[in-house]
């Protein structure tokens, strides 16, 4: 279980189970699984739309217990807190994963910050090893 602050100051709880994401998908259109493809990541880190319409379907029994519409919900998601967000989900949602599938995700997203490529896999910033690396 994660946590956010919104722009107001109020504090979210992330708890991604099974209810979460058939909401998140919902809400959003996308599934939280697809994390796994390498897809999810990158779209996460560029529409921020996205991330509060995915936000919002994992909140939302929280949401709707403080009488919050999905409209207040997405208006108090601006700038920092949209980020915040983005990284509880994604977080929790690591830990969702059983093993082994939660340790290759985690070491995806602590190697590259997270990045992923568009074709599926994880991209890797490291250099080749030297037994991999033609001698010039």
């Amino acid at each position: 279980m994660k946590t956010f602050v919104d722009s107001s100051g109020r504090t979210w709880t992330v708890t991604i189970n099974t209810n979460a994401i058939k909401r998140a998908k919902e809400t959003s259109g996308v599934s939280l699984v697809d994390i796994v493809n390498g897809y999810l990541y990158g779209r996460m880190l560029l529409d921020p739309v996205l991330v509060c319409d995915i936000a919002y379907g994992v909140c939302e029994p929280e949401a709707k217990a403080r009488k919050f519409t999905r409209e207040d919900f997405n208006a108090a998601l601006v700038g920092d807190a949209i980020a915040a967000a983005r990284e509880a989900i994604l977080e929790d949602l690591v830990d969702f994963f059983p093993n082994p599938v939660r340790e290759k995700l985690k070491g995806a997203l602590a190697r590259d910050g997270g990045e992923e490529t568009r074709s599926g896999g994880s991209s890797s910033s490291a250099p080749a090893s030297a037994a991999s690396t033609p001698a010039t």
